[in-house]
This record gives structure tokens, sequence and C-alpha cells, in this order.
């Protein structure tokens, strides 16, 4: 497993940051999963308008495979002694999803951040073996402006200090770490029947111009899961956590404190 913690100092930027933000406390236990080439840097401001006392985070980009990934994250639900309320982003979505039907008692609700929990598209998965093939030639070095851009809604495309993180986050982690997070969650099945059966709530939020899980997708998994939630949240796209933090912290807020 790899080891790409925060630095000193940037763990002190973000103590100082959260120390100064609104409050929004949620008192329950709160688990958070990354997505696909991202690391704490992906919630850190979302978390500056967060007051979590029983907060942990699973560190995906230390796992080699799928495996790796569930056991670092049920290594946190064995931090707490309640049930855990799981928040996944896009990739971490999707682990967080397996690891809630793994371990049902364990949790108290499902939020799922830009991901369906579906299959992904053929389409998709061609493209994404594309990128394995090319990382392996060392063919691809890092994604483009353009590509940056396409995850962003078109009011945040401007904004350097979103793209800023992104490009940081890509080059710390890695060409080794996309490619084994690739390979990892390439293959999913469909997990809404498993998740329309289970007793815990399941929250899907997405930017409402996400590119890679459209509001026809949440929609329809929504209405399969009958004990679920859905919103969109305007002007993001599929790095909401990036895009509309503020609105993002005061969300999650209104759906795990006192549940």
């Amino acid at each position: 497993m790899r080891d790409n913690t925060l630095s000193p100092a940037n763990w002190f930027t973000l103590h100082s940051v959260i120390s100064s933000a609104p409050i929004n406390k949620i008192t329950q236990p709160v688990v958070f999963l990354p997505g696909t080439l991202c690391d704490e840097r992906v919630f850190m401001p979302c978390w500056q308008y967060l007051d979590i006392p029983y907060q942990a985070y699973v560190p995906l980009q230390w796992a080699d495979d799928r495996e790796q990934m569930l056991a670092l994250a049920n290594d946190r639900l064995d931090y707490f002694a309640e049930p855990v309320h799981l928040v996944g982003f896009s990739m971490g979505g999707y682990i967080a999803a397996l690891l809630a039907l793994a371990a049902q008692p364990q949790i108290a609700s499902l939020t799922l951040i830009g991901s369906s929990c579906q299959a992904l598209p053929p389409a998709e998965l061609n493209q994404r073996n594309t990128l394995l093939a090319a990382i392996k030639q060392a063919k691809f070095k890092g994604m483009s402006d353009v590509q940056i851009s396409m995850m962003l809604h078109k009011n945040n495309q401007g904004d350097s200090s979103i793209s800023a993180i992104i490009r940081e986050m890509e080059q710390d982690l890695g060409m080794p770490v996309l490619a084994s997070q690739m390979k990892a969650t390439n293959e999913r099945k469909n997990l809404i029947p498993q998740l329309a059966k289970c007793q815990f709530p399941v929250h899907f939020v997405a930017g409402q111009q996400d590119h890679l899980v459209s509001p026809e997708q949440l929609n329809l998994a929504q209405q399969q899961i009958p004990n679920s939630t859905g919103k969109l949240i305007a002007e993001a796209g599929h790095m909401l956590p990036l895009e509309q933090p503020q609105i993002l912290a005061e969300y999650l807020h209104s759906l795990l404190e006192n549940v």
C-alpha cells in the first residue's frame, strides 16, 4: 500500500481554515471516501464548513486493488462503537456502497456524491481500458486543461484554485495510483437492487452539470430504492466537493445530523 498522506504544512492550513469557518456540527461518526486520483484535498473545502468530532477518512490512494480498498474502509468503521454515516465521492461512492452492503449493521446512512452505483456504460469502460493501455506504455502523462474543464460546471472552469487542487492531486498521486484504481474499479456490478433491500437510507447528491453521472441516472436509481433521497446542486459539475463546498456541507449537515 502506498502512503500519500498530507504534509504537516497542509494539515496546519486545513486546521487554520476550519477554525475560522461557519459551524455545521454533525455529532454522529462520518467516514469519507475519495474519488479516483483524489485524496483528502478533495474534501478539505467542504470540511472547513463542518464540525465532525467523530470523523475518519479512507486513504484509498494507499490501496493497490479493490480488496485493499475495502480493508482500509472496514478498518475505519472499527474506529467507532456506533453506526457510521458513509460519504463517498465518485469512485469512493462505489467502494462505500460495497462496504455498506457488507457491513449493514454498522451503517447509519450512505451518501453518494457523483456516483450512481451502477455498472459503467460500455463506452466509458472502453475509454478507461484505452487509458490504462496508454498509462502502461507511458503515453499518458496527465489530464489536459480541457479534460479538467470537462469535470467542472461552465461557471467554474475559469477558477484556477479548483483546477490547481485537481492538478496537484494528480501530480502527487501519479499514474501508478490512477492505474491501480482503474483496474480495481473498472468492472462494476449494478448495486441498486441490493441497496434497495437495505434498512439504512441512501442519499444521492450530484452537480447539476455532472457529465459522468446524469440526473436521469440518479433519478432512476432513487426510484428503485425506497429509502432514498436525491439532490442536484446548481453550478457544479462532477467535482462538486470543490465547486460548491459550503452548499454541500450544509446539505450533508441537514442529512446526517440527528438522523
